[in-house]
């Protein structure tokens, strides 16, 4: 522009702000729309900040002030050590993406959340221009008409291919984002996922002694000379064992390719040993156990929405799959003995938001080290997953789910275990959850 030349009124273009009642009205139908109807701790965080923006209370929308007024923790919440704001704003952002590609197409007032902070913004969408037809010929010839014609018919013909062409990649890209929402879930937060294997040695304890060991104990670690003292002959065996940190290379394999995953590359994945994890180590995380609670004994914090639990029975050494939640064709429980594990595996996987705060939990079980490492195949492998995870995903998100597998254990080894049962908690099921 030369110095000095003034600009024409309108040429100069002005940012648009909506008026607070049409924010208002906006706001109230994305609440009832599908995408949030059934999250109720998530429509009273998005509430919170659009009426705090629109009063002009920016003290309100601080990390620190929306844990206490919104998730209801108390006046000592140190956002650092409890991630749930930062966990329920990458949530808000993911609904209203999908609201404003779904539902609300027509909306004509966009409200967003921009990451690094909690101050929405509220934008008039600009309306779509109007197709211009073209102008009629006016004394065209025979010829002239022809050819306006012939060029408009191609001009659909290209609009037309171009629309297809592009569902087709959609269509074709949709696996993949499929599957990395489902692990951006678990490996994408503000820390490292912590993935817990099992305690083979533990298991080695428990067979030897005939116990079984509880969490508290094993924590304090007072179950070894509990064990060595009930283990009669075998105490020697004990004592060995119980010094010894043993897992399986199933564990070892899963974790190692668990941390090559793409959504991994930002925080990554911490493996830590179970006997060496403590209570404060789980807070705010997400985490991914591998065992049933006989070598894992921290499973049975995680297991309690689980419609699948792995038990033992000591007294026969057989092992069972007890379906907490039966749907019609499927059995209540499924027991095999040593022998019949030889020739036949069972596995479960349980995929469930931490009911008493933030983080999500993935748990992986076997009947044995090959039904492990068949679960483990089943979730690495891509086209396996994602027709399972198309009945989980609803409203943008990867609903709760179990499932259970069955295979033919061939040398040690399971290859292509099947899915027989497959349970999912819905969103709507879920809101206990949030309150």
């Amino acid at each position: 522009m030369v110095p000095g030349m003034n600009v024409p009124p309108q040429a100069v273009e002005v940012e648009q702000t909506p008026p607070a009642d049409l924010v208002r009205a906006t706001l109230e139908r994305i609440l009832a729309s599908e995408e949030f109807v059934g999250s109720a701790q998530l429509s009273r965080f998005f509430r919170h900040i659009v009426e705090n923006s629109l009063l002009g209370g920016d003290s309100d929308l601080k990390e620190s002030v929306i844990g206490i007024k919104v998730f209801n923790r108390g006046p000592a919440y140190d956002p650092k050590a409890d991630p749930i704001v930062r966990v329920e704003a990458r949530r808000l952002r993911a609904r209203l993406d999908a609201y404003y590609l779904k539902s609300g197409t027509a909306e004509a007032i966009r409200i967003s959340l921009p990451k690094g902070g909690y101050v929405p913004i509220f934008e008039v969408v600009p309306p779509i221009p109007e197709t211009i037809p073209p102008p009629p010929m006016v004394d065209a010839t025979p010829a002239q008409k022809f050819l306006s014609g012939w060029a408009w018919a191609v001009l659909l013909l290209c609009a037309g291919a171009a629309i297809v062409a592009g569902a087709v990649v959609y269509k074709a890209q949709e696996p993949e984002r499929l599957v990395a929402l489902f692990w951006s879930s678990l490996l994408e937060a503000d820390r490292p996922a912590l993935l817990i294997p099992a305690d083979s040695s533990l298991v080695v304890l428990e067979n030897l002694s005939h116990q079984s060991v509880s969490l508290p104990e094993y924590i304090s670690g007072e179950y070894r000379e509990r064990l060595i003292a009930l283990a009669g002959e075998n105490r020697r065996m004990v004592s060995i064992f119980g010094s010894r940190r043993y897992t399986s290379i199933a564990d070892l394999e899963f974790a190692v390719r668990l941390a090559h995953r793409p959504e991994a590359r930002r925080e990554g994945v911490v493996t830590k040993y179970a006997r060496d994890v403590r209570v404060a180590d789980l807070k705010g995380q997400n985490i991914i156990l591998l065992g049933a609670r006989q070598s894992n004994p921290w499973v049975g914090l995680f297991e309690k929405d689980a419609t699948f639990r792995l038990d033992d029975d000591e007294n026969t050494a057989a092992l069972r799959i007890v379906n907490l939640a039966p749907q019609p064709g499927e059995q209540a429980v499924i027991a095999r003995s040593p022998a019949e594990m030889s020739k036949e595996i069972y596995a479960i996987i349980t995929y469930h938001r931490n009911t008493d705060g933030p983080g999500t939990a993935l748990l992986v079980a076997g009947m044995s080290v090959a039904g492990t490492e068949a679960a483990a195949d089943f979730l690495l492998d891509d086209a396996r997953l994602v027709p399972w995870l198309r009945k989980a995903k609803a409203n943008g998100e990867i609903q709760d789910f179990d499932v259970l597998l069955r295979g033919l254990n061939l040398g040690g080894a399971a290859p292509r275990a099947e899915v027989i049962a497959f349970h999912v908690k819905p969103l709507a099921n879920c809101s206990t959850r949030e309150r």
